[in-house]
């Protein structure tokens, strides 16, 4: 048998006035996926519980069988094992975002979107001025990159994501508690080396965002999960360009390959991924495809280009990975995004989200199309998620 899972990170939504009162995948032409929901089920998982904030670490870790309750340790952790960072059981890793700020507020999460070379250097710069032997920057995919305090345990603090925060005053989310203070300090003293870096005063000039600060969140240790082949007896090959969803498949024991085109972003290159994909059902039982463009759409309020990436996935991705999935004897196919990420409020919500799975084995249900509302009174609900897994491989 082989398995197919595509996640369209938060894809999921609330019904829009610019929209008449739909939501962007109601809006959106989504053949592929309706014809999923038409030959097999709709249903409706959890896949946040509410123990944790609704971050694409938990909600993935669960809609792959993991309790987070049982297994989570933190998002950085995850995210360091896609970079190859070695992390000891007293080492934390910590999610170091490239940010755009103001005298006074988070403006961009993403630092403008920066590309990752221009990354790469002003991270290193931060690292001249701030790394230690126990301080350690690692730079990672555009904004995104890892800092590592080595031997002292976990840090003691609550730390907002900042896509969580934008146009807040920064002094009002900074991170709060014992250790907090290094925390902020280390923010407010990247300021003072990027604002003047060369590379940012270019993007200045250039009418782009500066990424001019450094923002701090997501802290935890090494987690210990055990392989997807030890929990359920399957070999797996992940096809993602976030290093969040990279980590998680090392951790899970499961192929990584990189793939040209992959950002993580609008520009991401579809049909590189569906290939990989394809590719990668030739030699393994479960392959994971994820596309996070959605997801930032929805933390930009991007209706259009939330809508635009729908379709891109269901054309490029669905379409043609489903195709190849139906040339193998027996095969099951599963769609779902792994939180909702509304337009209205550009964050993700602790709800549950759409799954469209069908393949051999799968009982058709009734005949609908894939929606947030449909979802919701079809038959197949899941209030725990992690169960779903289980449920997708062996019903």
């Amino acid at each position: 048998m082989k398995y197919l899972l595509i996640v369209p990170d938060g894809m999921a939504d609330h019904p829009l006035d610019q929209l008449g009162g739909r939501t962007p995948v109601e809006a959106a032409l989504t053949p592929n996926l309706d014809a999923i929901c038409m030959e097999g089920i709709l249903g409706s998982a959890h896949t946040t519980c509410s123990s944790h904030a609704p971050g694409s670490d938990v909600a993935t870790m669960c809609l792959l069988g993991y309790n987070p309750d049982e297994f989570y340790t933190g998002r950085a952790p995850i995210e360091a094992a896609s970079m190859n960072i070695e992390l000891g059981p007293l080492d934390t890793a910590v999610r170091c975002n490239l940010i755009t700020a103001d005298h006074e507020k988070l403006i961009d999460y993403s630092g403008g979107a920066i590309p990752t070379e221009d990354g790469h250097k002003l991270i290193r710069a931060v690292a001249d001025e701030l790394g230690t032997d126990e301080l350690v920057f690692y730079p990672g995919i555009s904004y995104r990159n890892i800092l590592v305090r080595r031997g002292k345990g976990d840090l003691r603090v609550t730390a907002n994501p900042p896509h969580d925060v934008m146009n807040r005053r920064l002094e009002d989310v900074f991170p709060t508690g014992e250790d907090a203070g290094m925390l902020r300090d280390l923010m407010r003293r990247s300021r003072d080396i990027l604002e003047q870096h060369p590379i940012n005063r270019n993007r200045v000039q250039a009418g782009k965002s500066p990424a001019n600060m450094i923002w701090l969140w997501g802290n935890g240790l090494k987690p210990a999960l055990p392989t997807f082949e030890d929990r359920f007896g399957r070999s797996g090959c992940v096809i993602a360009a976030v290093d969040l969803i990279k980590g998680l498949g090392q951790i899970l024991g499961w192929d990584v390959p990189n793939v040209k085109g992959a950002t993580g972003y609008f520009d991401t290159d579809y049909d590189a991924k569906a290939d990989a994909g394809i590719e990668a059902l030739k030699d393994h039982d479960f392959v994971f495809v994820h596309v996070e463009a959605p997801d930032e759409a929805g933390h930009e309020g991007n209706i259009e280009e939330k809508i635009k990436a729908i379709e891109a996935i269901d054309e490029k991705v669905i379409g043609p990975c489903v195709a190849a999935l139906k040339q193998y004897p027996e095969y099951r196919v599963l769609v779902l995004p792994d939180h909702p990420t509304p337009i209205a409020i550009r964050t993700h919500v602790k709800e549950a989200v759409p799954f469209a799975m069908c393949g051999t084995g799968v009982r058709a249900g009734p005949p609908v199309s894939y929606s947030e509302a449909n979802a919701k009174v079809a038959e197949v609900q899941f209030e725990n998620g992690y169960e779903l897994m289980g449920y997708f491989l062996d019903s």
